[in-house]
């Protein structure tokens, strides 16, 4: 799949999620797998409540973090792909 910064990405409906402190914990009916997101992949998971782009994404993140714009939409990237494998993310 190709992925750029304007793909719009989406929560996969069909995961079931819970927020525990400062971590989301998420199940997979389908899958019949869990999930556990750290704090920032928490925040990223927070963020797609409403279906939203890479680059939106970034620029929300780099509020919160000091870190190179470079290694944030790196970081967000490798992140973003590995949900979707996982199918907790879909894009639309």
């Amino acid at each position: 799949m190709k992925l750029t910064t304007d793909t719009i990405l989406a929560r996969n409906p069909e995961i079931i999620s819970s927020k525990i402190d400062d971590e989301i914990v998420m199940m997979s009916i389908e899958e019949g797998k869990y999930f556990g997101l750290d704090p920032i992949g928490s925040i990223i998971w927070e963020l797609l409540e409403e279906p939203a782009s890479l680059g939106q994404l970034v620029p929300l993140l780099l509020e919160q973090f000091d870190v190179p714009k470079d290694q944030c939409e790196k970081d967000c990237m490798s992140f973003i792909l590995d949900m979707l494998e996982k199918k907790t993310l879909i894009t639309q």
